[in-house]
């Protein structure tokens, strides 16, 4: 069962030869297949290919699942002839984010536009059908049909796998003032939905350990301040917007409210007594 080939059905079997760099530690093998199959090689624990063998290889019961991912190139999607693919199984189809430099900002609208798309649920996630009583390859998909008057964003800070765990320090470009989430909500309205951001809440640290400090406008001065434990200081809005921003609170303005924004209404009272505290 180590020589079992997957054999595409391609337009024109043009033997296309291509480099495949492993960094599978295999005994010293040379495999010459032809270049359109694939070939399915099985790995041990320590990432050692099995070598071919005539008997049948036992897997443990506690094994749960065999999973085989095969990754197409763009060349081999071209040549792919879809004709008979109305026969074939529904499969998952990977599509891998698009890559961001570095130092390249992650603005929040396009965080939203992600955490709003629809996205295929994984093989081990399948959705069970309650009339054909099976699992069933489906999506999931989230709408906004209703905006609060104050809205909540918490942005991930922290990642998490089977190995590792790490604080996410990405720049996320928000919004100070109108944040338009009018084309958002799947319920359309002829209203805009515009909000203006009013506090911050910062993390620095890691994941083991970390400080909390806040960012809050005071509208009735149009002023931003530090809050940093006791120590309160007043900040430029220019520094409201980091890397450590972790939940961003907005408010609803509307077209009346435009004066908002220069500290005409009041949303965060400032106390005297508290600030000196």
């Amino acid at each position: 069962m180590a020589r079992k080939m997957l054999v595409p059905m391609f337009r024109n079997h043009v033997a296309q030869h291509s480099a495949v760099q492993s960094s599978l530690s295999t005994r010293t093998q040379s495999y010459h297949t032809d270049s359109s199959k694939f070939q399915l090689q099985l790995i041990d624990d320590s990432n050692t290919v099995i070598e071919q063998t005539d008997y049948a290889i036992r897997v443990p019961q506690s094994s749960v699942a065999t999973v085989i991912f095969v990754n197409w190139s763009k060349l081999d999607i071209k040549k792919l002839n879809t004709n008979h693919l109305e026969h074939l199984p529904e499969v998952f189809k990977y599509a891998p984010p698009a890559k961001r430099t570095r130092g390249e900002p992650l603005s929040l609208y396009a965080c939203l536009d992600a955490f709003l798309r629809e996205e295929p649920l994984v093989p081990e996630e399948m959705w069970y059908c309650p009339r054909c009583k099976e699992q069933r390859q489906a999506s999931k998909k989230l709408d906004l049909w209703r905006l609060p008057e104050v809205l909540v964003i918490h942005l991930k800070r922290f990642s998490f796998s089977r190995s590792t765990k790490h604080k996410l320090e990405t720049f996320v470009n928000f919004p100070i003032h109108d944040l338009d989430l009018t084309n958002y909500i799947a319920n359309k309205i002829p209203q805009r939905q515009t909000y203006e951001l009013y506090a911050v809440s910062n993390h620095y640290g890691s994941m083991a350990s970390g400080h909390y400090t806040a960012y809050i406008k005071l509208l009735d001065e149009n002023r931003w301040y530090n809050f940093d434990d006791s120590h309160v200081s007043a900040i430029n809005e220019e520094e409201v917007k980091s890397g450590a921003a972790y939940v961003l609170f907005y408010r609803r303005v509307g077209e009346a409210d435009g004066a908002a924004s220069n500290g005409t209404q009041s949303c965060v009272k400032r106390s005297r007594r508290s600030s000196q505290r």
